[in-house]
């Protein structure tokens, strides 16, 4: 199946139409930040700085800092409705001071070199318009003994069923994406509808 351009505007400016997305993605981004906790846990993470590049209506990170207490969090997004719902939900879950959502483009980021011990890049790689410089983006702002999280939807027969699939990369063409950026080494698996990629458990040591 050829890739096909994703046909929505991946910047939602519609606050209804961003409150049915969020509606109906919660579960899902809500797995994803069950999943990254429990993978932070066997790490050892504690306390640090994560970022959510592309973090949405913010579920994911939000769960994260319910976690983990001791750690602070960033949330980047060019959707200022989605921002807006995120950050009613951090307020309504108690976590407003430790969690900041910003209107940001994962092309520049706008923090410093080294200076996330986390970052969680979800469904992303197919809607940006050139993923190798977000990507690198990505690299730059982690810490050397950082932790990596991507993953993204895959292209396959799937796309006869649900329209966003034909959008999204194959395996293959997710790798040699990955392969062409400043990403550090990692694991990609693939699954059914998803694939993911990330960083070996333990790249230094831990720290703030």
């Amino acid at each position: 199946m050829k890739r096909r351009t994703p046909k929505r505007d991946p910047v939602f400016n519609d606050l209804a139409f961003a409150g049915r997305y969020a509606k109906k993605h919660l579960k899902m981004a809500r797995n994803f930040g069950e999943e990254y906790a429990r993978k932070l846990r066997t790490r050892g993470f504690q306390k640090g700085r994560v970022l959510d590049s592309g973090c949405g209506f913010g579920e994911t990170l939000i769960y994260l800092a319910k976690t983990f207490p001791e750690a602070e969090f960033a949330g980047v997004d060019l959707s200022e409705p989605l921002l807006e719902l995120a950050m009613s939900s951090a307020a309504k879950a108690n976590v407003s001071g430790r969690v900041e959502f910003k209107k940001a483009d994962v092309h520049s980021l706008p923090y410093p070199e080294n200076h996330f011990t986390t970052v969680l890049n979800i469904n992303m790689l197919h809607l940006v318009t050139d993923p190798v410089k977000m990507l690198n983006e990505l690299e730059r702002v982690l810490r050397d003994d950082g932790h990596l999280f991507i993953a993204d939807i895959r292209r396959s027969w799937i796309g006869f069923l649900e329209p966003e699939f034909k959008s999204a990369f194959t395996v293959a063409e997710a790798r040699a994406i990955l392969d062409k950026s400043a990403i550090r080494k990692g694991m990609l698996n693939a699954g059914f509808l998803w694939w993911r990629f990330e960083t070996q458990k333990n790249p230094l040591k831990q720290g703030v």
